[in-house]
């Protein structure tokens, strides 16, 4: 594992000259939250904040790039992410991140990469970063009711995660609008390691 290089202060700075000025408030919400996380689970607190402060670094792109980036960098693209490209952009922006930043984590470059949908093998790390990317304070402006998940994500990043999920497919339900089948695999995925029996 080879660290980010470069301070936190250089990040910060990199980063406002490359995202829009809401993309980097979030990011910088996202990092705060992803800290006190990493504190409570047992994760580095300072490579939490620096994953969190990288994991849209792809978000200012617009549909037709993201499709360009993913050819590029041979990223396969299901049929869903071709009807909304936005969904590409955790895993563009981890490839933007190996091959122009030079971040060689491995673990956070899948964090990257998994912070939209979630994955199907998550580390502690990936854990932490979708979830302070879901429950960022600025959330409430669009969604209601998420403190009693903020609660349970200090005491239990899988069960907070699983709640976020069933948000999310029912919010997408709702609004008639597809579901990305990774959003499906990981929540089955959690599912399958998380609960031992079936009632």
């Amino acid at each position: 594992m080879t660290e980010i290089s470069g301070t936190v202060a250089e990040i910060h700075a990199r980063l406002a000259r490359e995202l829009l000025p809401e993309t980097l408030g979030h990011v910088k919400r996202t990092a705060e939250l992803a800290r006190q996380l990493a504190v409570d689970h047992g994760v580095d607190p300072d490579r939490a904040e620096r994953g969190a402060l990288l994991h849209d670094v792809a978000d200012r792109y617009s549909d037709v790039e993201l499709l360009g980036f993913a050819e590029q960098f041979n990223i396969p693209v299901s049929l869903t992410e071709a009807r909304i490209p936005k969904l590409l952009h955790g895993a563009v922006g981890a490839e933007i991140l190996r091959r122009e930043w030079g971040v060689t984590d491995d673990e956070l470059l899948d964090a990257v990469r998994d912070h939209i949908t979630g994955g199907t093998t998550m580390g502690r790390l990936a854990k932490v970063i979708f979830v302070a990317d879901k429950l960022e304070p600025a959330r409430d402006r669009h969604y209601g009711g998420l403190d009693p998940i903020r609660e349970l994500a200090m005491r239990d990043l899988d069960a907070a995660m699983l709640k976020l999920y069933a948000w999310r497919m029912s919010d997408l339900v709702g609004a008639s609008r597809p579901i990305d089948e990774r959003l499906v695999h990981a929540r089955n995925a959690l599912i399958e390691r998380t609960r031992t029996s079936w009632g």
